[in-house]
């Protein structure tokens, strides 16, 4: 499982519980966005919502530090992410799932039409409801959008 939180709040220790007291026993990979907050002054904000932590245990290296004190897999950065994910995935031994059987496209197709009550794409240009494309709802045609409409619930102008 892959676990991201940010900086703010407390729902990552509700994971740090279950994982403690043995309600989640898979394997968690997790990363609290935020750790480069402690570099600014207060103020700054992260996350789509303008999360800010409003205490030592709301910020992102703090929920990272407890994680990992939990046993889930935390990377040194986030830029590490990646190495972590693909060194859980290898300790954990997964059997190969098979890929499934993939179903051929005949080598013989029929020819591309799109044919529908409306539209028809068999000639030189589209058609829609019989009138060439080109020449609905354009400004040099005058033809506007009661002429569209007209078209595709009355098949007639």
């Amino acid at each position: 499982m892959i676990l991201l939180g940010e900086v703010g709040g407390t729902e990552e220790y509700k994971v740090i519980e279950a994982v403690k007291s043995g309600k989640i026993t898979k394997a968690i990979i997790a990363w609290c966005i935020g750790t480069i907050a402690k570099y600014y002054d207060s103020g700054v904000q992260f996350g789509h919502a303008g999360a800010s932590a409003n205490a030592d245990s709301e910020t992102a290296e703090y929920k990272n530090n407890a994680m990992a004190e939990a046993g889930i897999h935390v990377p040194a950065s986030f830029n590490d992410l990646p190495a972590m994910i693909n060194k859980v995935f290898t300790e954990l031994n997964v059997a190969e799932i098979p890929e499934p059987e993939m179903n051929t496209v005949p080598a013989v197709r029929r020819s591309k039409e799109f044919i529908c009550t409306i539209s028809d794409d068999r000639g030189e240009e589209c058609t829609y409801a019989g009138f060439p494309i080109s020449s609905v709802a354009t400004l040099d045609t005058g033809k506007g959008i009661g002429d569209v409409i007209s078209l595709l619930w009355f098949k007639k102008q």
